[in-house]
């Protein structure tokens, strides 16, 4: 999520017809977390980088309230039509208001997010600040669970060589490069069937990377005793991503 929306039309519909099980992958553990957090079903849930509703769908079906959030509008639309038991909104982060006040998170029985979406912000300091309205929108006894993308998952792609998926009615093209620490960009072009033509999208992803130590310090000053882990459950997990759960002490 960033203050310029990434995903728009094109590639929010390719993400969602051809990598959207990455989202139904997780959904299962982060359930079995939930259950062991004791957030009973009926209980709040926000969904922070919803995308196009997958697992704010798989939730909204066990029973949670769920409220997705997304900086992306064509994936809040996408999700309104794919998960219709959810609620959705467009939203930023970091909001820069406090928890409830308009304009920023809302409270809730758990907090989660999958996709890395924090590495989408522009720097350190806003995946910090993103950190504490996470912490912050957590109720008291709640659970926190997200993912984060390392410098070692931006280390493993720097000499990558560029990704190409060709479908019937769509193609994309991704291209990966290293212009300094912390930093792994993203070149994306997308191949879309329209009547009888193709209409070509691209869009240029500046991810920052966050390592453990440094989010797991935020969240501990903001409240939430977390750890990390290897994925939400027993699902595959791509090498240098990670996982932080924790409660709300």
């Amino acid at each position: 999520m960033t203050s310029a929306p990434y995903y728009q039309d094109d590639l929010a519909w390719v993400h969602h017809v051809g990598y959207g099980q990455l989202a139904e992958r997780a959904a299962p553990g982060i359930l079995a977390l939930l259950e062991r957090a004791e957030v009973a079903r009926g209980a709040s849930v926000l969904d922070v980088g919803c995308g196009s509703g997958q697992l704010a769908g798989a939730l909204a079906d066990a029973g949670y309230r769920v409220l997705g959030v997304d900086a992306s509008p064509a994936m809040v639309e996408l999700a309104r039509s794919q998960a219709p038991r959810a609620q959705f909104e467009i939203r930023s982060l970091p909001t820069g208001k406090a928890t409830s006040a308009p304009g920023g998170l809302p409270a809730a029985d758990a907090v989660v997010s999958t996709g890395h979406v924090l590495n989408y912000l522009d720097s350190p300091e806003a995946i910090a600040a993103a950190l504490r309205e996470l912490a912050g929108a957590v109720r008291p006894g709640g659970l926190l669970a997200l993912d984060l993308m390392t410098e070692g998952f931006a280390s493993a792609h720097e000499h990558c060589r560029g990704h190409a998926r060709v479908e019937e009615d769509w193609a994309i093209v991704t291209r990966d490069s290293r212009p300094g620490p912390r930093r792994l960009h993203r070149q994306l072009t997308v191949f879309r069937r329209v009547g009888d033509g193709w209409r070509r999208t691209d869009e240029h992803h500046r991810n920052v990377t966050c390592e453990p130590a440094e989010a797991l310090a935020v969240l501990g000053a903001s409240g939430i005793s977390a750890e990390e882990r290897p994925s939400f459950g027993d699902e595959p997990t791509l090498g240098g991503l990670v996982v932080l759960v924790g409660v709300r002490r």
